[in-house]
Formats: structure tokens, sequence, C-alpha cells
């Protein structure tokens, strides 16, 4: 797999599971806090998708090929 495929792969699964995070968590710990979603918007999603790019480079680049 290139490396750029598998960071892609990467930055969607740490996005993904940033976005959800950040989004529901909020309203199950603090339900009476209205700005609670916008943490997975625009913090922990974009956060993670970046973190999830730099992780799968790395993972991909130390990968020895087949």
């Amino acid at each position: 797999m290139s490396v750029m495929k598998s960071a892609v792969r990467g930055g969607c699964l740490l996005g993904g599971i940033g976005f959800v995070g950040g989004y529901v968590g909020p309203m199950i710990f603090m339900p009476e806090s209205n700005q609670g979603p916008l943490l997975g918007i625009f913090i922990t999603g974009p956060l993670g998708f970046v973190a999830g790019l730099v992780i799968g480079a790395i993972v991909a680049w130390l990968r020895p090929p087949h």
C-alpha cells in the first residue's frame, strides 16, 4: 500500500473516532451545555485527522516492502 493511501486511511479512521468522541462525549457528560458538539466539529475531528495522516504515513514508511 502506498504512503498516501495509508496516510489517508489513518486520517479518516482517527478523524472519525475523534469526531464521534468529541461530538457525542459532551452530550453524555454535560447535557446542559449547548455548545458541546462543537468540540467534535472544530477541534477533536480535525486534530484526529491530522494525527491520523501523520501516523499513517509513518507506519507506511516504516513497513518493509513486499
